[in-house]
């Protein structure tokens, strides 16, 4: 994604935060609290491009076709939360410091010093999901992450939810499944720091949400092997679906995204072991696509590009190709004056009819009923005179369909005869086969009527 401005048009009024931000119920009373040690080891770092991280909080379009409303507001260190001229000690640099926010507001602040912290502090009163969302300085030698703590209210302790911590010039985004509560969050400079332009954050609430989260960030991303098939649901604009694909030995795929949220955009994105943009795949172009995967680790984003819909489903299927078993011949055509447009039956069964061109179209199918796309197939019959064959190849599309065309077809024999109201109708019973690498498939029809010529009888 890229690192740019974070709203745009959201930014049309700021409020400083004083006293009149609160959070949604009174925090009572408490012991100090002792200072927290960031975990800043427990997780892989990721150094992730510009194009991973998507500025969502610019999204003000979006966000005015959903239910939740953002307003923005600048942290500062003004009374009552510091005295004048504050020095680092006397910033929110740690819990019992934390500053008072609320969900659904949009804050910004600084970090002045190295190794700095900023704490903030929330009450929510019911359960759900939190999610928090960071847009880091535009700065590649800092490097904040972000911490979101639970408090115990008998121990006065608090207890680390998650972490996110991309690399330097990287936004931030974590998600937990959380009880009603008091909650912190924290904003470490592990790298670094930048006095003068401001970082920005956001907490959301979702009362509803898909059984796959918390699965906002790449630490999160749930484990498959070798496919995909999942349904879920973007419960807030800044909801991230990830998913970690193992992918075996080097295979095809057929990529498919279909988003049922009206009102909405969803993306589809793939990424290789180091989080570089290999595709995208946008939502409901009514069109499958076919993907080689070298063996491999691979990562997929789920996002919503504008607006979303806690309770409507989007599909994400990345199908591995199976080897076709079985056709099903659906149509076959001819010259205009012996195509019958169906099978017709001469007194040996029902068979399509042909003469000296042929197209025939049908569907492939693994041995779990499933399309087999991708699959170069071949399509081939005998003819009697000298026994010659014909035969062409092609490969089935996205849905396991193929079509192919034969012309220049020799002469039939017309060993066989069958009578049809005024005329006698010659023809040969030749045999049709389809194949895989070689292998014949089952399939619906293997033969044809090759026709010859007629008689006029009367």
């Amino acid at each position: 994604m890229r690192k740019g401005s974070l709203f745009g048009p959201l930014m049309m009024s700021i409020a400083l935060l004083g006293s009149v931000l609160w959070p949604h119920g009174p925090i009572t009373a408490a012991p100090s609290i002792p200072q927290a040690a960031l975990n800043t080891a427990s997780i892989e770092q990721h150094a992730v491009p510009d194009h991973l991280q998507q500025d969502k909080l610019q999204l003000h379009q979006a966000q005015q076709t959903s239910a939740t409303n953002t307003t923005t507001s600048t942290l500062t260190s003004q009374a009552p939360l510091a005295t004048t001229n504050p020095t680092p000690s006397a910033i929110h640099n740690n819990p019992n410091n934390a500053i008072p926010v609320v969900t659904s507001v949009v804050y910004s602040d600084t970090i002045a010093e190295a190794n700095g912290q900023r704490w903030y502090t929330f009450q929510t009163t019911n359960p759900g999901k939190l999610t928090v969302y960071l847009q880091t300085v535009q700065n590649a030698a800092v490097d904040y992450n972000l911490h979101l703590f639970r408090l115990d209210t008998t121990t006065y302790n608090l207890v680390e939810q998650e972490i996110s911590s991309y690399g330097p010039n990287t936004n931030e985004l974590l998600s937990r499944i959380a009880p009603a509560g008091i909650y912190y969050v924290a904003v470490n400079a592990q790298t670094g720091f930048d006095a003068t332009n401001p970082y920005l954050f956001t907490i959301q609430e979702s009362p509803v949400y898909d059984s796959a989260e918390p699965d906002d960030n790449v630490w999160k991303a749930k484990p498959l092997t070798n496919g995909i098939n999942v349904n879920q649901t973007i419960d807030n604009l800044f909801d991230e679906d990830w998913i970690k694909l193992t992918v075996t030995a080097q295979k095809s795929f057929r990529l498919k995204f279909n988003n049922t949220a009206p009102n909405t955009n969803y993306q589809a994105q793939i990424f290789n072991q180091n989080l570089q943009s290999i595709g995208t795949i946008n939502q409901n172009t009514n069109q499958d696509l076919i993907a080689n995967f070298a063996a491999g680790t691979y990562y997929v984003r789920v996002q919503s590009l504008s607006g979303f819909d806690a309770t409507k489903t989007y599909n994400l299927a990345i199908t591995e190709f199976k080897a076709p078993t079985s056709v099903n011949i659906s149509h076959v055509s001819t010259i205009s004056d012996i195509n019958a447009g169906q099978r017709i039956n001469y007194g040996y069964g029902l068979k399509w009819r042909f003469k000296n061109s042929i197209t025939i179209s049908g569907t492939a199918y693994d041995a779990s009923g499933a399309p087999a796309f991708n699959a170069p197939i071949t399509v081939a019959f005998q003819t009697v005179i000298n026994n010659k064959v014909y035969q062409a190849s092609t490969n089935t599309g996205p849905s396991g369909a193929f079509t192919v065309t034969i012309n220049g077809v020799q002469p039939a024999a017309g060993q066989y005869s069958s009578h049809v109201t005024v005329s006698t109708h010659y023809f040969d019973i030749i045999p049709l086969g389809v194949y895989y690498n070689g292998n014949s498939l089952s399939s619906n029809d293997t033969s044809l009527y090759h026709w010859a010529y007629s008689i006029w009888t009367g």
